[in-house]
């Protein structure tokens, strides 16, 4: 069986989004922090008021200042973390484990609200780190008996009865499918290409495809 592979232009991380992530990290710490010691503050005045209080503020205060040093961080240094992604991944690793005790302890005391704050940021940094992985990888499209196959497209799967023509120009893939519809995907520079072989074998599938009669009732 046929099949041929071929590199994606990798457009890599979007500098924009890893800057924005990390914003919204520091401003979940401080606004986290302000809250919560603004909250101990009045429930002070009531009959509620906590055990510890003092130790409470501290622990506010702390993360307000660690919000604050995230954010002069991301700002003072944008390029070598949106540039390097090991910056990036410091300084996302120091925010998950800035907002797990958090989770865990609001968890443990049910008190939910600031629990699920804590959970939708941690899951927002493992997100990003998911983004930030998955965008160095090699984005692949594999080429074969069954059709066109390239798992990071919306229409992952084209099967060749449904493709109309395929060329590769100027490191461009083209494909043309049924239903006027025109697909064309960026190939990475410097892989060797052999474009005779695989021009001729896609319309080779083609041909054979169209002398297929499919029975559809």
């Amino acid at each position: 069986m046929s099949s041929y592979q071929l590199k994606l232009n990798n457009k890599g991380i979007n500098k924009r989004n890893v800057t924005f992530s990390h914003l919204m990290a520091a401003f979940l710490l401080i606004i986290m922090g302000a809250v919560s010691a603004t909250i101990i503050k009045a429930l002070a005045e009531t009959k509620a008021a906590l055990v510890k209080s003092d130790i409470f503020f501290g622990v506010s205060g702390t993360y307000v200042l660690a919000g604050i040093i995230i954010l002069f961080i991301t700002i003072k240094y944008n390029k070598q973390i949106t540039q390097k992604r090991s910056n990036s991944t410091k300084l996302r690793i120091f925010e998950i484990l800035l907002l797990l005790p958090i989770l865990i302890y609001c968890l443990m005391e049910q008190w939910y609200v600031p629990a699920a704050y804590a959970g939708i940021g941690i899951f927002g940094i493992l997100y990003a780190f998911y983004y930030e992985f998955s965008s160095v990888k090699d984005k692949i499209v594999t080429i074969d008996d069954k059709g066109i196959n390239n798992p990071q497209a919306r229409t992952n799967f084209l099967a060749w009865e449904k493709v109309l023509r395929l060329i590769v120009r100027h490191q461009i893939l083209t494909i043309e499918a049924q239903g006027n519809k025109l697909y064309q995907y960026d190939l990475q520079a410097g892989q060797s290409i052999d474009v005779a072989s695989i021009e001729a074998f896609a319309a080779k599938r083609i041909k054979e495809e169209k002398k297929v009669i499919k029975n559809d009732w």
